[in-house]
């Protein structure tokens, strides 16, 4: 049977390489000029360069590469130019890729997006690690007949890292994918390579022998490589340990994987990803049309330490009930004598139809959230501002105003296995180590005082918010029991968001027709934060004093993980691991806006004549005792100072003693 199963993949490997050829996706033999005083193969014509190649002893022909928009961009050659394995002789060396582009796509050959997977580590002549390189532009065909059909690149190798494993009798390259951004798109696409290229000899001049002709030869072979579709969802918490407002966020990721990957080479193991991590500052979304109306006009202004009366509103946020204390220790436009000083900035402003508390089930734009997409377009478009200039990524054009200065301590990690912090950021994951883990905000056994504080009076008599912490595992292939039963249960299951079950259900049940496994790979743990502001109004209130208005704004925070993309994954059967390149276009994850937990109702009229009325009859009520209450309250207030007052007597007569 295993014998089979192995004549079985090893046909499909075959017929895909034929297949492949087919397409027009074939190899070239390479063709070097002479050696160069200096690398001027950089600025050689693309199609010059193909014209003088030859395939199989053939002159390459341009017949076989038309514009056809059935088909998909892909490597015609890769060139090895003037290696030596004489130091003093490599700064000619050089490593090319020749691109055809059927559909005449427009790709932006400014951008660092453009790169290369290739394989950086081997262990006896498996490859066990992979890296994307950097892809610079050389030339793209400009003839009126041939206009962008063809591309080439250089692959750029700062570090030295794959000079300095090269072996001088075989160098050999392993290449899944190239990323190649077009303009207009938000992200790269990633385009199938699977190639391993085995380069023997040495062009002329470059050898052991400086005076001898080119000995270079190319062998290309088909190399393991899987291809797939990243999706994306998220889970929150209604607590965590960090108190009031705060949520448990669990962003995944899910994709099929064939089946035969698991039967040939085992469990799956470990996943390797890279991303651009950033934790967004402040996100005001209100309901509240005059206040949006009068804000809008400040977004990315800095308002100091003044209140300005031209805008007639300000937001402040209480420190959990606070006593009853308007603590505000987060404002806009609040001006002196609030603990926030000077004023926060309004970075992201949103307006809503109406605002409910948070309802993991409900759809996120029926609560009064902000839906993915408008948060990203919104943080994509941002203009206003770049006092702390702009991010690395996304051609420069994204705010790095939008973003605080570091992301959540509690992600940061560096070690063997990669590296989280602001910005680029990578890992690989393992199955049985990389737990994520949920906790609540009893799983630190917070005490009275800190449940009163963060949640008010009631609850800490309560206990607090009753929910539980929960640890999962980063990798997990889906079973058809993990998606029985109602979007709630299967969202409570694995952790998804409910609006997202249908399409797991979907993903699923293609996989089991197309003999794949469904993956559901967890891989943030990070702190979501969102807690409801007053919004107050100059001179409507009581008497001309400033108008609070509850229950129609707040705040949120949230980690966005940018460019997320899958490098490989690795299998285990019994000890032997297999890693396998990934060919997967990188995805923004930036998820949608969701109001608090609590949200507080607007005090109505009648709310607040009956509390007048209720605290009226209590002074009544009290009043025969008042002088026996505000002498106990005098007491209570002057004892420290009769305390201290007795051990200075006491000390004093001490002293008096010694004399």
């Amino acid at each position: 049977m295993i014998a089979k199963k192995r004549i079985n993949i090893l046909l499909a490997v075959v017929i895909a390489f034929v297949l492949f050829l087919m397409s027009g996706q074939g190899f070239l033999s390479t063709s070097f000029v002479s050696a160069l005083s200096n690398n001027s193969y950089d600025n050689t014509n693309v199609l010059d360069d193909l014209k003088s190649s030859t395939v199989g002893g053939e002159k390459w022909d341009i017949t076989m590469y038309p514009y056809d928009n059935s088909k998909t961009v892909s490597v015609i050659n890769f060139v090895e130019y003037c290696y030596s394995y004489k130091t003093n002789m490599q700064d000619n060396f050089g490593l090319y890729l020749y691109v055809y582009n059927p559909q005449g796509l427009d790709i932006n050959t400014e951008t660092t997006a453009n790169k290369v997977q290739m394989a950086v580590a081997y262990d006896n002549g498996k490859p066990t690690d992979y890296a994307k390189f950097r892809l610079e532009f050389c030339s793209v065909s400009t003839e009126p007949d041939y206009y962008r059909l063809f591309y080439k690149f250089k692959i750029v190798d700062d570090e030295g890292q794959i000079l300095s494993r090269l072996n001088s009798n075989a160098r050999r390259y392993d290449i899944s994918g190239i990323e190649l951004f077009t303009k207009g798109s938000s992200n790269a696409t990633e385009y199938y390579v699977g190639a391993t290229y085995t380069f023997t000899g040495y062009a002329k001049g470059y050898g052991p022998d400086v005076n001898a002709e080119s000995t270079l030869n190319c062998n290309v072979e088909v190399m393991e490589t899987v291809s797939f579709t990243v999706k994306h969802t998220f889970y929150r918490s209604k607590t965590n340990s960090l108190g009031a407002g705060h949520q448990n966020q669990l962003d995944s990721v899910y994709f099929r994987v064939p089946e035969r990957f698991i039967e040939e080479y085992g469990r799956l193991q470990r996943i390797k990803a890279e991303w651009y991590e950033y934790k967004t500052k402040e996100i005001v979304v209100t309901s509240n049309n005059d206040f949006y109306n009068s804000a809008k006009d400040y977004i990315g202004v800095t308002l100091g330490k003044e209140y300005n009366e031209d805008i007639g509103y300000s937001l402040g946020l209480n420190a959990g009930d606070g006593g009853g204390i308007n603590a505000a220790k987060w404002g806009w436009n609040l001006g002196n004598g609030y603990l926030h000083n000077p004023c926060q900035t309004l970075y992201y402003l949103f307006l809503v139809n109406d605002i409910e508390e948070y309802d993991p089930y409900a759809e996120i734009t029926q609560i009064g959230g902000v839906q993915s997409n408008e948060l990203y377009e919104y943080i994509k478009g941002y203009d206003e501002s770049y006092v702390n200039g702009r991010l690395d990524i996304k051609e420069g054009n994204i705010s790095a105003d939008l973003f605080e200065d570091d992301i959540d301590a509690s992600r940061k990690i560096d070690n063997e296995n990669g590296k989280i912090q602001k910005g680029y950021s990578y890992y690989d994951f393992d199955a049985d180590v990389d737990l994520q883990v949920l906790e609540s905000w009893s799983s630190g056994n917070p005490s009275f005082w800190d449940t009163w504080v963060n949640f008010g009076l009631g609850q800490a008599f309560t206990g607090g918010p009753d929910e539980e912490s929960k640890t999962v595992a980063p990798i997990q292939i889906l079973k058809a029991s993990d998606l029985s039963g109602s979007k709630e249960e299967v969202a409570d299951r694995l952790l998804v968001n409910a609006n997202d079950v249908d399409d797991l259900k979907t993903e699923f049940n293609l996989a089991e027709k197309n003999d794949e496994v469904l993956v559901l790979f967890r891989f943030a743990t990070s702190d979501y934060y969102s807690e409801a502001v007053d919004i107050m109004q100059l001179g409507k209130g009581f008497l001309w004093s400033d108008k609070h208005i509850t229950g129609e704004a707040y705040i949120a925070q949230e980690s966005v993980f940018l460019d997320f993309d899958i490098i490989q994954l690795t299998f285990n059967k019994e000890g032997d691991y297999t890693v396998i390149p990934v060919v997967s276009s990188p995805i923004d994850i930036v998820d949608g806006i969701t109001p608090p937990v609590y949200m507080p109702d607007e005090m109505s009229t009648l709310e607040a004549i009956v509390a007048l009325i209720l605290l009226i009859l209590l002074i009544f009520l009290l009043w025969p005792f008042m002088p026996f209450i505000l002498k106990g309250v005098l007491w209570i207030l002057l004892l420290p100072f009769k305390i201290l007052w007795f051990f200075l007597r006491l000390i004093a007569g001490g002293m008096h003693g010694k004399d």
